[in-house]
């Protein structure tokens, strides 16, 4: 259960959401990864045996919304390979919903290969040339399909981003619990910055509500270019967020201003040439976590996110990387 809901049940109600993930994601010690380091793991990768990671905590929220709006049938968008396509065409027939996507090309990691041969065994794909094209794509679905309901990774409302505010909290619980101990930062990929704004409101508001005891920094390794990661959108998604779970709620003291977040860090030295292309860090560490017996890291995002644990881990107090790709087996397996 999301635990947005058991700090605040009158939520319930008021807020759309579809269960897919079975929640709180366990966190663990990875033990054996780098000599002289404390690295933890927050294994949303197993958010789902049908499909885990990070993307069914907006899922829930947006297939919520779809549903309520009386949609039929969702898309999801993005590139080729998408992780977001593939959790839509996984996830939306658990709730009723037919999966559609709308994908334009992007340079084909194996992984994601994989990924669109899934999307198109199981929804209804419609590709384009270019991303420039997305929304003429999305009024041509619009105009030919009304009960289709077109989902974006890069413009969503502030109550898209509740997963991950509820993730914030979720890991305040363990740390509250001793499940692990309190990171000096939490390291994740930043691509459209959904997840790092909603983990940086989550933890925030833990703080403020007394969760927390120490700041915990929240590093965000860019996978991807300017603009969509860049600094003022991070604090505006999250402050926007916060601001409409105080409203929601009727709580003022839920609504903090950007002066009371915790620390945001913007990490660009594992971006190699771009997304979505490899680097030779990221593909060593993408070994040295497997070697040791933890999930299979994606070479687009988290095998980046984990590079730069492994550069700056040793001596720097306990760091938690946040696992984001689903390690649940595929259709295709």
């Amino acid at each position: 259960m999301s635990a947005l809901f058991g700090f605040f049940p009158a939520l319930a109600g008021r807020v759309h959401h579809a269960v897919l993930a079975e929640l709180p994601t366990r966190v663990e010690q990875a033990d054996g990864v780098l000599r002289g380091a404390d690295i933890w793991l927050k294994r949303d990768d197993t958010s789902s045996p049908v499909y885990g990671g990070t993307k069914l905590r907006l899922l829930e929220h947006l297939l919520g919304a779809a549903r309520a709006a009386g949609a039929t049938r969702v898309y999801s968008t993005g590139a080729v390979g998408s992780n977001f396509a593939e959790a839509t065409a996984l996830h939306a027939p658990r709730v009723a919903l037919a999966p559609g996507a709308i994908c334009f090309p992007q340079p084909l990691t194996d992984e994601a290969a994989r990924s669109h041969r899934v999307v198109q065994a199981r929804a209804q794909v419609m590709e384009i040339p270019h991303w420039s094209l997305l929304l003429l794509a999305t009024e041509r679905v619009r105009r030919s399909d009304p009960g289709a309901c077109v989902l974006s990774q890069v413009s969503f409302d502030a109550e898209s981003l509740f997963g991950y505010v509820a993730a914030g909290l979720e890991l305040a619980l363990q740390i509250e619990a001793k499940e692990c101990p309190s990171p000096a930062r939490v390291v994740l990929p930043i691509g459209s910055a959904a997840t790092s704004a909603g983990l940086l409101a989550g933890l925030s508001l833990a703080r403020k509500m007394g969760l927390l005891r120490s700041a915990i920094t929240v590093c965000a390794v860019r996978i991807a270019a300017w603009p969509l990661s860049r600094r003022g959108r991070v604090l505006s998604l999250a402050t926007t967020s916060l601001s409409w779970l105080s409203r929601l709620t009727g709580e003022p003291r839920l609504a903090l201003p950007k002066g009371d977040l915790l620390p945001l860090e913007l990490v660009t030295d594992q971006l190699g040439v771009g997304y979505p292309h490899a680097t030779p860090e990221g593909s060593r560490a993408r070994h040295v976590f497997a070697d040791a017996g933890y999930p299979i890291l994606d070479d687009t995002y988290s095998a980046k996110a984990a590079a730069h644990v492994l550069a700056t881990a040793q001596g720097a107090g306990p760091v938690l990387l946040w696992c984001t790709k689903s390690s649940a087996g595929t259709p295709l397996d």
